[in-house]
């Protein structure tokens, strides 16, 4: 009887010694997660910052929409609209933007046979009526090809409240495509050599708002020939460097020579590293 009620007296102690040990546990895993520390937290501005893309019009339909998806993959989840502009200043919109939409994309269309000071005027219009449409205040401007030489020429004749916060230049001819450039400078295009829609962009650039940030893409092509020569994409140097509180400049490396930039993921990556 004894032996018998020792060996229950000692289970019982035993069986006290692991829920103690069970729920010392469980408080011990509530504590952690209560207290648990956060490593990162990302807040993003409610404020409704539109990013406004003006494209090159030589591109075909499926270079365009090439681009603008890979501008646009880390953040596919707001909006894009259009804003179509006609030579006589009628400004028609595409679509429609969401309560949520604070970070939207609209892409400008211009048309074609104009002059790039023309165009330049044409987007001062599209982004003031964009501006009352979509309820927004600050922006940011990204362009390709011939687009960067019409948003060059814009920011040079725009008013403060219709500036840019960051403008981004990707693969703009600023010296031309002429085989006397050479492909492979990163330096500035020596005034001798400077055509003369940068020369003229050069004697302009003191009017260029100096809050605007700018940032110029170029490309580098694996293969020796390339349609545009990389100085010439770097040229916008000479306009933005001397002028505004921050610049930069990156240099994709890409294998193929005609739309190998059209089709670099990296390019998102870039912009929204530079904005953000």
């Amino acid at each position: 009887m004894k032996a018998t009620t020792k060996q229950v007296l000692t289970g019982a102690a035993w069986l006290a010694v692991l829920l103690a040990m069970i729920g010392g546990v469980i408080l011990w895993q509530h504590q952690v997660r209560k207290a648990k520390p956060v490593t990162a937290v990302t807040v993003t501005s409610t404020e409704r910052i539109p990013m406004v893309l003006l494209l090159d019009s030589h591109l075909t339909h499926q270079q365009n929409q090439q681009l603008t998806a890979n501008i646009q993959h880390n953040s596919a989840s707001q909006t894009l609209v259009t804003a179509k502009a006609s030579t006589n200043g009628t400004v028609v919109f595409k679509g429609q933007l969401l309560n949520s939409d604070n970070r939207p994309y609209i892409q400008v269309q211009l048309p074609t046979g104009i002059s790039t000071t023309k165009k330049a005027q044409l987007l001062k219009r599209v982004l003031g009526l964009a501006q009352q449409h979509f309820k927004f205040r600050r922006f940011n401007l990204v362009s390709y090809g011939d687009g960067g030489l019409t948003a060059t020429t814009y920011v040079e004749q725009t008013t403060i409240a219709l500036t840019p916060q960051h403008l981004v230049l990707i693969a703009t001819p600023f010296n031309g495509t002429g085989s006397q450039n050479r492909r492979r400078k990163t330096t500035p295009v020596a005034a001798k050599n400077q055509t003369a829609v940068l020369k003229k962009l050069i004697a302009k650039r003191k009017t260029i708002n100096p809050k605007l940030q700018v940032l110029i893409i170029a490309e580098k092509s694996a293969k020796s020939k390339q349609t545009l020569p990389l100085q010439s994409a770097l040229a916008g140097q000479s306009i933005f460097k001397p002028t505004v509180k921050r610049y930069q400049q990156q240099v994709v490396r890409t294998w193929r020579t005609e739309s190998g930039i059209l089709n670099s993921r990296r390019i998102g990556n870039i912009i929204q590293s530079f904005i953000n």
